[in-house]
């Protein structure tokens, strides 16, 4: 009985949760481009054709990303291997992820930070409703979710293990906790904060043995990915010809004005200073906003869409939100509260996550991205460090307030967002845009030459699509000729731009789509 009164909340949770990713499923895929390429990946490992770009027209190139989001998704494509029939089952492995976190978040605010039950599952809810994990799950196929889950866990098992009195039981915590580390970093390569935090948190408490046993399993596990990726790295040629963010290292994005763009140029040590102010700004300015109060920042229409637009313009691709400065002000001021829950649980005990969090976000401060991606996973820390930061001495009523509101402005912006998505699919700016582009994939398939190669904004997604080899473009600049060396016949935007100066060579515009200005997707021929 007491079992299952424990459980409870959780299971109010799950329920809770559950019909709003269950609502807002949809068939949109690709559109963030990296999603794409899991999906890519995912395809041909399951079709035995090995952990490579098997769109490029140069056979061999090893992807930058780590192989173990495609792998899941792998399975999902021996189970059901049509694509794009199969997407709803490609999101059915980020949605249970996220059931799996709302319940991961409640064990862990109620067990390790001996959070009472009714807060512990407001607190998990909020976690689990958050519209940028939500429009992760349901509207792309991206890894976020599952990284979430996996970082979580680790924490979660690594605080286990640390708690552990000196015994047999405490070396398996602690062996696991290196299995799932090593999990998180395959993942994602950014895992590595969680990593360096399980690790110093053992030396911190003088426990060698448990830190040789997890470093040991790290290395055993991660250690033959990252000397297989060095040894095959994408060449000079590769980086030449195919372009694109996966055929760089993270030492040479390091360098880059924007992390994957080689052609936004590269930067100095002199530059590294303003990069960190500019994101330590996005981070207590938008990031924290993003997660606790999205909603002010854009419509319900657009809800989620903070995940790929939350900072200032970066690209010719992409325009940000979140700059007004009322929105900024409520962002810092809820930044100013977490970082005082930060303080007060580090004056009670440093445990994992008061290591994993700084270490994450000097991962983040130092990275040329949007930081909101990767703010985003640390989302159930940041709800423990609110709720802290609000709890005033014998009383947890505002926390509980705090938590009811944030988690009623969440249910608000998706009850919004459905009705929109269920009466008027063409307000809801995420569909909209897939439908053109959905559009103009089936022209594609239908009028291009099946032997020809395409330099695309969103190459995965068009051979997903088409069967056409492809490359990134990645720039319209330079002249067509540049194109044709590398083998292109055609070039296709998938972003709404407008058609390139006839300046840079004569070329013949094939199909572009419906448009009220200059600007639309386009393909055009080449020669």
């Amino acid at each position: 009985m007491k079992r299952l009164r424990d459980a409870l909340p959780a299971v109010i949770v799950v329920l809770v949760v559950l019909p709003v990713y269950v609502l807002r499923l949809d068939r949109v895929v690709g559109q963030v481009v990296d999603d794409a390429w899991y999906v890519l990946l995912g395809r041909a490992l399951a079709e035995g054709r090995g952990y490579e770009m098997v769109n490029a027209p140069l056979s061999g190139i090893l992807p930058g990303y780590p192989p173990g989001f495609p792998a899941v998704l792998s399975l999902i494509f021996r189970l059901s291997p049509q694509f794009p029939e199969n997407v709803w089952l490609l999101k059915c492995v980020s949605i249970a992820a996220m059931l799996g976190i709302a319940i991961l978040s409640y064990s862990y605010f109620n067990r390790q930070r001996v959070m009472p039950r009714p807060l512990a599952a407001l607190a998990a809810a909020g976690v689990a409703s958050t519209p940028a994990f939500v429009f992760l799950a349901t509207s792309t196929v991206m890894s976020e979710c599952v990284f979430t889950l996996a970082q979580l866990g680790v924490v979660i098992v690594a605080h286990r293990a640390v708690e552990e009195p000196p015994s047999a039981r405490g070396l398996r915590f602690a062996l696991s906790a290196g299995l799932l580390a090593a999990a998180t970093m395959l993942v994602r390569s950014v895992g590595v904060g969680v990593v360096a935090a399980v690790f110093l948190c053992f030396v911190k408490e003088r426990q060698w043995k448990r830190a040789l046993v997890f470093g040991a399993v790290v290395a055993v596990v991660v250690g033959p990915w990252l000397l297989y990726s060095r040894a095959h790295a994408p060449t000079v040629e590769h980086q030449q010809i195919h372009r694109g963010s996966l055929v760089y290292s993270y030492g040479e994005q390091f360098w880059m004005r924007w992390a994957g763009s080689a052609t936004s140029g590269r930067v100095t040590a002199a530059d590294l200073p303003e990069r960190i102010v500019t994101n330590l700004i996005d981070v207590g300015g938008r990031s924290v906003g993003g997660v606790f109060v999205p909603v002010l920042l854009r419509p319900s229409e657009e809800s989620g869409e903070e995940v790929v637009s939350l900072a200032g313009r970066v690209s010719w691709t992409f325009v940000g939100i979140g700059g007004l400065p009322a929105n900024m002000a409520v962002s810092f001021m809820l930044s100013a509260i977490v970082v005082w829950g930060f303080i007060r649980a580090v004056r009670e005990r440093v445990t994992v996550a008061e290591l994993l969090v700084p270490i994450s976000l000097v991962i983040t401060v130092l990275w040329p991205f949007w930081s909101f991606r990767f703010v985003l996973p640390l989302a159930p820390f940041l709800y423990f460090y609110l709720v802290k930061g609000l709890t005033l001495p014998g009383t947890v009523s505002v926390a509980r307030v705090v938590v009811l509101t944030v988690i009623g402005l969440n249910l608000y912006d998706h009850a919004g967002y459905v009705t929109a998505m269920r009466s008027n699919p063409s307000a809801v700016h995420w569909l909209a845009q897939f439908d053109g582009l959905e559009k103009s994939m089936d022209w594609m398939n239908a009028h291009l030459e099946k032997d020809e190669v395409v330099a695309a904004t969103n190459p995965a997604l068009v051979y997903l699509w088409t069967g056409q080899k492809t490359i990134t473009l990645d720039r319209l600049t330079e002249p067509w000729s540049a194109w044709r060396e590398r083998g292109a016949r055609y070039a296709a935007c998938l972003v709404d731009h407008e058609l390139p100066s006839p300046s840079r060579g004569p070329y013949r515009l094939l199909y572009k789509s419906e448009s009220r200005g200059p600007a639309g997707q386009w393909v055009i021929d080449l020669d």
